[in-house]
């Protein structure tokens, strides 16, 4: 006599859950990710390129002389792009491997992997030639008349991976040297 007599059904509403979560990972502005939810992934990223021995990419990027922009245009047009340029990083990080964050004021990161340096030079220099296409007016920038962004661009193999402080600090410098170089441009 084993026959089923009944069901039960337990359900519960995770809604604000998953809002509160959605939340506390992104940057309300860009509606990228947040710093917060950076130290995270990149932690996670550089143990999954060091376990499978691939390519770990780490871009990171800055508006061009952003400051003259919010003293010229104001800075709800310094928001609108902000906003603007975080979407063309939202639209080239749609795998699942790729993220894009706010780290803090007009400076982004992308976490991202191709096979080989070369590949990722080229997504970099693809990101930086869209956003001057978006051709947003920028008269106190001296490398365009139109908003540029610097790219400073880590690519390394998960053996030689060391450690997240040093995969910041070395992107940090390539943007640097991007900057001083004479901006709009991708240093490695």
């Amino acid at each position: 006599k084993d026959s089923i007599i009944g069901y039960t059904a337990i359900r519960q509403d995770i809604t604000d859950k998953k809002i509160v979560e959605y939340l506390s990972i992104t940057d309300e502005l860009t509606q990228t990710y947040n710093r917060r939810h950076f130290n995270i992934k990149i932690e996670e990223e550089i143990n999954r390129a060091k376990r499978n021995d691939y390519y770990l990419t780490f871009l990171m990027l800055d508006i061009d002389h952003f400051k003259f922009y919010n003293d010229t245009y104001g800075h709800q047009e310094g928001d609108k792009a902000l906003q603007r340029v975080a979407q063309v990083l939202k639209i080239h990080t749609i795998r699942a491997t790729d993220f894009a964050f706010r780290l803090g004021g007009e400076e982004f990161g992308i976490i991202f992997s191709f096979k080989d340096e070369k590949e990722s030079l080229e997504y970099a220099n693809l990101i930086k030639k869209e956003i001057e296409l978006l051709k947003i007016v920028h008269k106190a920038n001296t490398a365009s008349s139109f908003l540029t962004v610097s790219i400073g661009l880590i690519v390394r193999k998960g053996e030689k991976i060391e450690n997240v402080h040093t995969i910041y600090r070395l992107a940090d410098e390539a943007l640097y040297n991007a900057k001083t170089a004479g901006r709009n441009q991708v240093c490695v």
